[in-house]
């Protein structure tokens, strides 16, 4: 008889391994310690994720889904390109804001190594709506006929840049105000 693995045990693990990565780094934690703060055994985290590095290939799966789930919540494919830009823009920082150990998680890992090239692509794949944009700034000619992987890397970079100084910000109309001016830093950078 096959086990049936339980949806919530499974986010118990991811929620608790990314408090820890989060609190100690990837390394610095170990599948029992992820196991003890989810409230099983380590025995039953080897049901649900096989390795760590599963369970790690998971986790940004996962946050990946939300953050591209709430965006494209966001989005009408009746904006403009820049309004579209915008969304995108703010939406991501309000995202990042309220997920902050995401954001934390992800900045860690994202340049590691250690993620799956498949997982590299689907991951990527949620995040459609970074591309879209830019095909769409440069099909109204209001971008810069860059490449789309440069504006990409530029844009996520900034958003990176942004949120770290919005990090350490809790006055909300200065978050705002932030939030725009790293828009207009970005935007006047493409822009045509």
């Amino acid at each position: 008889m096959v086990r049936e693995l339980s949806q919530e045990k499974r986010e118990k693990f991811l929620q608790a391994a990314l408090k820890l990565f989060v609190a100690k780094g990837m390394q610095n934690t170990t599948t029992a310690e992820i196991a003890r703060l989810a409230g099983t055994a380590a025995g039953t985290l080897f049901l649900y994720f096989p390795t760590k590095l599963h369970l790690i290939n998971e986790l940004v799966l996962t946050i990946g889904k939300q953050q591209s789930d709430y965006i494209h919540m966001l989005l009408d494919p009746s904006l403009s390109a820049r309004d579209t830009f915008f969304t995108i823009w703010s939406g991501s920082l309000r995202w990042m804001l309220e997920n902050n150990e995401a954001f934390s998680f992800i900045q860690q890992v994202r340049d590691s190594g250690i993620l799956a090239a498949e997982v590299v692509q689907e991951s990527a794949r949620y995040f459609d709506y970074y591309y879209h944009a830019i095909q769409q700034g440069l099909s109204e000619g209001c971008i810069q006929p860059y490449s789309v992987e440069l504006i990409g890397g530029f844009l996520y970079q900034d958003l990176v840049a942004v949120m770290n100084i919005l990090k350490s910000e809790v006055d909300p109309a200065r978050q705002q105000e932030l939030i725009q001016a790293g828009f207009d830093i970005f935007w006047n950078g493409i822009k045509r």
